[in-house]
């Protein structure tokens, strides 16, 4: 009984509410357990699978060289350098050692072809003309004017010498960019590289010590020839290196850069071309083009193809695989311009001894730059992946962290 009169009845706890509640507290723990154990497993399958993608390339995959994609990107960059290297120096050879049309007209006419690509590439659609996009796109004027320098280098170099032996005397920009990477942006450059470009340099030295000694007039190679590969060598590092720099921190579609470079490439050939042959009208192009033979004319056409489809099979190359297949497959289609060009032009090319000593001093020096040194990658990595691997185990697997709702 309480102060207020009235009777308190107490319930004495029973032996079944204790029972209750040590099931209650049990299925608690049993809860909380299964909790942490789930947490624990969740933990565990991130960590492991972070561990396993450490070892994944970070990079997007390229593909092998022998597999059918591959193969076929590298057959078809192989077939487009030997018939542009034949065709453009078959347009001279067929008609009296000079080009049917002026060379700087040439030039045009390739850029148009390769704007023309592009677009179509891109689905006849453009990038954008506002004043921001168009302030932009100015960076690539730069690389169009060298472009257009070099692009008419090439074709003056063609009519001075065949085509087998400017490919080898442009094989001198090799060394160019040995030199600027170690000396200039002072960049890793090791010995075999260095011995690779000295077999470069060799290979030149080779095929003009053939024309010195040659007594039949064939393989000659003038000193104007000589002069134009090194000019149009230091343009193309140039261009190179920085293109490199632009791409690399340029947020654009490639296909967007290619048209702004083309773009470009097309009006500035056009203005070395009317500076060059400010008489030319069209019509009287098409009198020019009457009077020439029909050989002629299918080796414009297919210069201008292989020319310009060419630009975008190496561009593939470059994506799908990497620059030592370019490198490799040049060098590889030399040699078949080589014996084309031995059976086409015999009285301009002979393929002598010095000719294949200077082909495979080539070969050997661009596999020494790419290779850069000795030591198997395979086996490196091997070891790198088992350094990590006990690494890996010497540390715990899961680290705990708490969780904040």
């Amino acid at each position: 009984m309480n102060k207020t009169g009235h009777t308190e009845v107490r319930r004495r706890p029973n032996k079944g509410d204790s029972v209750q509640n040590n099931n209650n507290w049990i299925q608690l723990r049993q809860m909380s357990t299964s909790m942490d154990h789930d947490e624990e497993e969740r933990i565990q399958y991130k960590n492991i699978t972070k561990a396993e993608t450490v070892t994944e390339p970070s990079g997007p995959s390229k593909l092998g060289l022998f597999t059918v994609t591959g193969a076929v990107i590298v057959l078809a960059s192989v077939a487009c350098e030997i018939g542009k290297q034949v065709s453009n120096y078959a347009i001279n050879y067929y008609n009296g050692g000079t080009y049917p049309l002026p060379q700087t007209l040439l030039v045009v006419l390739l850029e148009v072809l390769k704007l023309s690509g592009t677009v179509l590439r891109m689905r006849c659609q453009t990038p954008s003309f506002d004043k921001s996009s168009v302030k932009a796109s100015f960076k690539f004027l730069l690389p169009s004017v060298i472009y257009a320098v070099n692009n008419n280098i090439y074709l003056a170099g063609l009519i001075l010498v065949p085509p087998p032996i400017w490919v080898i005397l442009c094989s001198f920009r090799t060394v160019v960019t040995t030199c600027l990477y170690k000396f200039i942006l002072k960049r890793d450059v090791t010995t075999v590289q260095f011995l690779g470009s000295f077999f470069i340099v060799l290979s030149i030295v080779v095929a003009k010590l053939g024309d010195l000694l040659s007594g039949d007039g064939g393989n000659n190679i003038p000193v104007m020839a000589i002069v134009f590969a090194v000019v149009s060598s230091f343009n193309s590092v140039g261009v190179s290196i920085y293109q490199e720099q632009l791409f690399k921190n340029s947020g654009e579609n490639f296909l967007e850069q290619q048209f702004w470079l083309y773009l470009y490439g097309m009006g500035v050939a056009a203005v070395v071309h009317i500076v060059a042959a400010p008489s030319l009208l069209p019509g009287t192009v098409l009198d020019q083009l009457s009077v020439v033979s029909h050989n002629v004319k299918l080796f414009l056409a297919l210069g201008l193809l292989f020319s310009s489809v060419g630009g975008l099979v190496v561009a593939a190359i470059l994506k799908k695989l990497d620059n030592v297949v370019k490198e490799y497959s040049s060098a590889t289609a030399n040699m078949f311009t080589a014996v084309i060009s031995a059976i086409l032009f015999p009285d301009k090319f002979k393929i002598t001894w010095f000719i294949v000593l200077a082909m495979g001093l080539l070969f050997t020096g661009i596999f020494l730059y790419e290779r850069k040194n000795f030591t198997f990658k395979s086996q490196n990595s091997k070891s790198l992946k088992k350094e990590k691997i006990q690494d890996s185990d010497s540390q715990p697997l899961v680290e705990r962290k708490e969780i904040n709702d």
